[in-house]
C-alpha cells in the first residue's frame, strides 16, 4: 500500500515540476532584458488568471514612490492611467500597503502576502481603483530588497466580470510569493544597473519601460516593431515614448540622440 501512495506522490509532484520548470527557467534566463516580462506573464498564467499587474517601489521611509510595472492585459492604457493616479498620492490611502509594509519591515527576510476583496475598502478608494476599471479582488505581496532596502508592493488583479480568485489560485499565489518576489526584485536590480544607454536613461528619471522603449527607438525601431518585440499594444508604446520625451525635454529621435551624446 505504501508503495502505491509513494508512486502517486511522485507522479503528482513530477507533473507540477514539469508544468513550472520551463517557464521559470525562461524567466531566469531573461532577467534584466525586455523579454523578461512576456515570459513572466506566461509563468504567472500557470499560477492564476490575472487581468492586471502593478508593482511599485517605495523608499524605506515610504515618502518616494516609483512604478516598476503597470500592465492591464486587455486595456494597456488603463494600466498606465491607474498607476499614475495611484502615484499622485492615493497610495497613502491604501490600507493594505500600510499593513503589509509594516509586516515585512519587521521580518524583512520573508515576503508577506494577502488577498484583498474590494468590498472591504473605503468607498471612494474602491470606486476609483476597482469599480471604474472593473476590477474585483487583488492579491498583494510586499517584499524587501536586501540590497537597496526598498519596499516592493506587488499587486495582481482579477477582472470584475470574472469570478474571484479561487481557493486553489490563492494557495498557489501564496506558495509562489517568495519565488515571484525573487524573480521581480532580481530583474529590477539588473534593470537599475542598466545595460547600454538604459543606464543613462534610468539615471535621468525614466522608468524601466520608458528607458527600454527609448533604447529601441535609438536602435531604429518603430512603434509597431517595438510593440511586437515587447508584446504590448502600439498605443502603449506611443504613450511610454511621449512620457519619456516629456521627462527628458526632447521632442523627437534626433533630440534624444543628441541628449545621449552629451
Amino acid at each position: 500500500m505504501s508503495g502505491i501512495l509513494r508512486s502517486h506522490w511522485v507522479d503528482t509532484n513530477t507533473t507540477f515540476f514539469d508544468q513550472f520548470s520551463l517557464p521559470m527557467a525562461a524567466c531566469i534566463e531573461a532577467i534584466g532584458y525586455e523579454r523578461f516580462y512576456p515570459r513572466f506573464f506566461s509563468l504567472m498564467g500557470k499560477i492564476a488568471k490575472i487581468e492586471q499587474y502593478m508593482v511599485f517601489e517605495l523608499s524605506s521611509e515610504r515618502e518616494m514612490l516609483r512604478c516598476r510595472l503597470a500592465h492591464n492585459v486587455e486595456r494597456p492604457d488603463l494600466g498606465l492611467q491607474m498607476a499614475s493616479l495611484y502615484m499622485e498620492g492615493s497610495y497613502q490611502n491604501d490600507p493594505l500597503l500600510q499593513r503589509l509594509g509594516d509586516e515585512v519591515m519587521q521580518k524583512p527576510a520573508k515576503p508577506v502576502c494577502e488577498l484583498l476583496l474590494h468590498k472591504t475598502l473605503p468607498p471612494v478608494y474602491r470606486r476609483r481603483f476597482f469599480n471604474v476599471p472593473d476590477l474585483s479582488g487583488k492579491f498583494a505581496i510586499a517584499a524587501n530588497d536586501e540590497e537597496s532596502n526598498r519596499l516592493f508592493y506587488i499587486n495582481f488583479y482579477r477582472s470584475g466580470s470574472r469570478s474571484p480568485f479561487s481557493a486553489e489560485e490563492v494557495q498557489r499565489l501564496e506558495q509562489s510569493s517568495a519565488l515571484i518576489s525573487a524573480l521581480l526584485l532580481r530583474h529590477f536590480r539588473e534593470e537599475r544597473q542598466g545595460r547600454g544607454v538604459q543606464k543613462h536613461l534610468l539615471a535621468a528619471g525614466l522608468s524601466e519601460r520608458e528607458a527600454q522603449i527609448c533604447e529601441l527607438v535609438i536602435a531604429g525601431h518603430t512603434a509597431k516593431t517595438i510593440a511586437r518585440k515587447l508584446e504590448i499594444g502600439e498605443s502603449s508604446v506611443i504613450t511610454y515614448r511621449k512620457r519619456a520625451y516629456q521627462k527628458l525635454g526632447v521632442h523627437r529621435k534626433a533630440d534624444l540622440l543628441e541628449l545621449l551624446q552629451r
